[in-house]
């Protein structure tokens, strides 16, 4: 691979995974509206990482449930991390596992950094002072416990298909302990979690989800955590992530996987492959317009 093909490839797969990070600081941790249970959220269109139930996303690290402040405001009285999870755990769904997991990430990610990426995203601004001292009043309650359990609520989700959480659960690691991967990459827990992450993340880009299908082209481009280095699957899947934006985007001539600058994926590849290839990415696109019009038609 040439220095400039290393370059793209590298651009990638930061993209994608920023893409993630933005993803997770939002569509899963939109409130519920105000008097509705947790779970009553409304989801994410897939290949949106906004949700298309509730527009203020941004606002939405303080609590998982009641209403969303309104922008610039904090909560007078930030619901206690414990109280939120409780809540969460007890309702039994995969999304609000997934909600609950997240929620206790932000606690940890803001006691590590003092703040909380992407908060105000697509705005380059950090936390104010008053949303720094809301977070850290939430986040008071953060036990241990707390930090055991996030790995089997994300399990859960993961498990269950939500969308963003077989990513989530590739990036935390085995058992929450990413450092495994090197430090004990034969331990048969570490290669059986490694397995169980590729899974998850190819069930979820067979369907059609977009979130996955980046994680694995750009994994399988240079190998990843538990993605493999594979260029056939890494050229499967940026063609059906391109097959998608032209069913989405009709009249764009040069979308974001288009272009002469993803050529090189071909490279190496025999003609057999690249059918095989084609074939499997025009398989999954129809699985994400299969997915879209069954959510539309239940609005």
């Amino acid at each position: 691979m040439t220095m400039q093909r290393m370059k793209l490839a590298a651009a990638a797969a930061i993209a994608a995974l920023g893409a993630w990070g933005v993803m997770q600081h939002g569509a899963n941790r939109t409130p519920a509206p105000a008097g509705a249970p947790a779970h009553a959220a409304a989801q994410p269109v897939p290949g949106n990482g906004n949700n298309s139930g509730n527009n203020n996303s941004n606002n939405s690290w303080f609590s998982a449930l009641g209403s969303a402040p309104l922008a610039g405001t904090v909560p007078a009285d930030p619901v206690p991390l414990a109280q939120q999870v409780d809540t969460l755990a007890a309702s039994g769904t995969p999304e609000d596992k997934y909600r609950a997991y997240n929620l206790i990430d932000d606690c940890m990610t803001f006691q590590r950094l003092g703040t909380l990426p992407f908060l105000h995203f697509p705005d380059a601004r950090d936390m104010t002072g008053a949303e720094k001292a809301a977070e850290a009043k939430v986040c008071t309650s953060l036990t241990e416990l707390h930090r055991r359990a996030r790995i089997e609520y994300l399990a859960a989700a993961a498990r269950a298909g939500v969308m963003g959480a077989d990513t989530a659960f590739m990036v935390a690691g085995p058992f929450g302990d990413r450092d495994a991967l090197n430090t004990r990459p034969d331990d048969p827990l570490v290669i059986e979690w490694k397995q169980q992450a590729l899974e998850q993340l190819t069930r979820q880009a067979m369907n059609g989800d977009l979130g996955s299908l980046n994680t694995l082209w750009t994994g399988h481009l240079s190998g990843w955590l538990a993605i493999p280095k594979d260029p056939v699957l890494a050229y499967t899947y940026h063609s059906a992530l391109q097959r998608i934006d032209q069913q989405q985007n009709p009249h764009v001539a040069d979308g974001p996987y288009s272009g002469n600058m993803f050529a090189f994926l071909k490279d190496n590849l025999t003609p057999e492959q690249i059918a095989a290839a084609n074939a499997q990415a025009e398989r999954i696109a129809q699985n994400f317009r299969q997915r879209l019009e069954t959510q539309k038609a239940r609005q």
